[in-house]
């Protein structure tokens, strides 16, 4: 039987919803397998370098814990007592990465919402270049300081619909690094793959944008992005059958921001590192000396429309064939 009155219903408090959400999972299910070793480490150089790379004032945190051990926990709730993160969910079984980071992404208010891995450095003023390309190009749908222009024409039909420009801006430091990052050669790596027009690699030539005084380079990989609160929405509603799939992002999220009309774009420069399960001594020196004082902050567009992206969506079915017929000639 209750007794008396809540005393919050008399107290009318405003709940702030911020503008920027980044989800995180991770799971680290032991340290005796070699492989997952350096994980809890690697872990908690991702969580500090985003912690100290992002405005707090406008974003939060979900970090996602898919049972990982006691090691890799403990670093996540050390972070969690330090206040850096806004909602700690923790699974009693490994759900995988896609079912966690969808259920959250659905479930968030913000209108920007990042999907990372727990296995990437941030580096100083990542946010910023992210909120200036949505800021500068209503029609980026989906933006990455991973830069990717590999993946130009990866789920990216609407492009053709762009003034394109052609040439090389991606230094070859930052695709270096880049392919360093996920274990590849610098000379046989994705970027030495041809792909511009079939006559030249990607690391010779790349498509970009440039609107507004920002440049953002076409293509983005979804293992780090950061998507518009419409192409959230525009994820499968279907239920996740497998804990992992090669690939099975595809299904769910990369055609998103395609079919509803956006563009896949990166910043021109590389602002995150790879780590996967080690970090090189001569990459955690070079974060290093990236001091994180005076972090200009991100600002983020506030009630921004894109009306291409809407007539681009009604053109999307016939988009993708044009698009098609212009790789299969080589005109883009």
């Amino acid at each position: 039987m209750r007794i008396g009155e809540n005393p919050l219903k008399s107290d009318v408090q405003k709940l702030e919803h911020k503008q920027h959400r980044i989800i995180l999972p991770f799971w680290i299910p032991d340290i005796i397998n070699p492989y997952f070793r350096n994980q809890p480490e690697v872990l908690r150089h991702c969580l500090q370098s985003l912690s100290d790379t992002i405005n707090h004032a406008s974003t939060n945190i979900t970090l996602i814990n898919n049972n990982s051990c006691p090691e890799a926990s403990e670093v996540a709730e050390s972070f969690v007592a330090k206040g850096v993160i806004d909602k700690y969910v923790v699974l009693s079984e490994n759900r995988g990465k896609l079912e966690t980071v969808l259920a959250e992404a659905r479930a968030s208010y913000e209108e920007f919402v990042t999907i990372a891995d727990g296995d990437f450095l941030f580096m100083k003023g990542w946010e910023k270049s992210v909120a200036d390309i949505m800021r500068a190009m209503p029609s980026a749908g989906m933006v990455t300081c991973f830069p990717t222009a590999h993946l130009g024409y990866f789920y990216n039909s609407n492009s053709i619909w762009f003034p394109l420009k052609a040439g090389k801006i991606i230094d070859d430091k930052d695709i270096d690094l880049f392919e360093q990052g996920i274990g590849h050669s610098a000379s046989s790596g994705l970027y030495s793959k041809t792909g511009f027009k079939r006559k030249y690699s990607w690391r010779q030539r790349h498509y970009y944008i440039e609107r507004k005084g920002c440049t953002a380079v076409v293509g983005a990989v979804h293992a780090l992005a950061t998507y518009r609160r419409a192409v959230v929405e525009a994820f499968s509603k279907k239920p996740v059958e497998l804990r992992f799939g090669n690939g099975y992002e595809h299904d769910y999220i990369d055609f998103a921001s395609e079919k509803s009309g956006f563009l896949r774009v990166s910043t021109p420069k590389l602002m995150a590192y790879h780590m996967g399960n080690t970090l090189p001594d001569e990459v955690e020196d070079f974060f290093a000396e990236s001091k994180y004082e005076d972090i200009e902050a991100a600002v983020w567009p506030i009630n921004q429309k894109s009306r291409r992206a809407k007539f681009l969506k009604i053109l999307f079915p016939m988009g993708k064939y044009i698009f098609r017929l212009l790789r299969k000639l080589r005109i883009i």
